[in-house]
């Protein structure tokens, strides 16, 4: 089963490292045979309790399996470039499956024509913060997995195995993590601010607190480069 490092760039302090921390980290993912599936700069929280601080940047690395996930983050090479930024950012990061759920694989014939001019690829991450009750997660599943098929969504993966491995909150994580793909950001805030979509947060929304991101899926050039090697 595949494997995703998400990195949530919480707080800047200084990006001087940066270039640096480029190179070296993008070695570090070819040597361990992962790639960049993106690096994203605007990434607004579009639900959560309070206000919460959107994240300056996410990006996020695929592996083989957890292992080399662990293996990759653990390693002398990549040990050396967190040593680049140490001082600069503060990072969380996480360690998710790559499981797209069954109950979603016959969802996928989407009926909504695409939005305006064809644009970068988009995902939404629902992090579940806090569970009071799932009673409500059969009922969810059908109306929500009908509405993403309505947009012409995908569902990337629902996983339920979530660890903090770098950052302030480190040893916990989410109780979840689900990620929905959509063609653009129009597409998939026009989702998310459906009529359909609403109707299946009102079904969860006394069982779970949940904080939600778009972000744009754009593998960086560098790293592009880098898988060559």
């Amino acid at each position: 089963m595949k494997a995703w490092v998400i990195f949530e760039r919480i707080e800047e302090r200084n990006l001087d490292f940066v270039e640096k921390y480029r190179i070296a980290a993008a070695s570090s993912v070819a040597e361990h045979s992962g790639k960049y599936i993106t690096v994203s700069f605007e990434n607004p929280v579009v639900e959560g309790p309070g206000p919460i601080a959107a994240p300056k940047m996410i990006a996020i690395k695929e592996f083989a399996s957890r292992q080399a996930a662990e293996v990759w983050f653990d390693s002398p090479e990549y040990k050396a470039a967190r040593k680049m930024r140490e001082g600069g950012v503060t990072n969380r990061t996480m360690i998710i499956d790559v499981t797209p759920p069954s109950y979603a694989l016959h969802q996928q014939s989407g009926t909504m024509a695409a939005i305006g001019e064809p644009s970068v690829p988009a995902w939404v991450i629902f992090e579940r913060l806090q569970e009071r009750s799932l009673d409500f997660v059969p009922e969810y599943r059908k109306v929500a997995a009908a509405s993403v098929a309505r947009f012409g969504g995908r569902y990337q993966t629902v996983s339920f195995k979530n660890p903090v491995i770098e950052g302030p909150d480190i040893g916990k994580g989410p109780n979840m993590i689900s990620i929905i793909g959509f063609s653009s950001r129009t597409l998939a805030s026009a989702w998310f601010n459906s009529p359909e979509y609403a109707e299946a947060m009102e079904i969860r929304r006394t069982g779970v607190t949940n904080r939600a991101i778009i972000i744009d899926v754009i593998p960086p050039e560098y790293a592009l480069e880098s898988s060559g090697k």
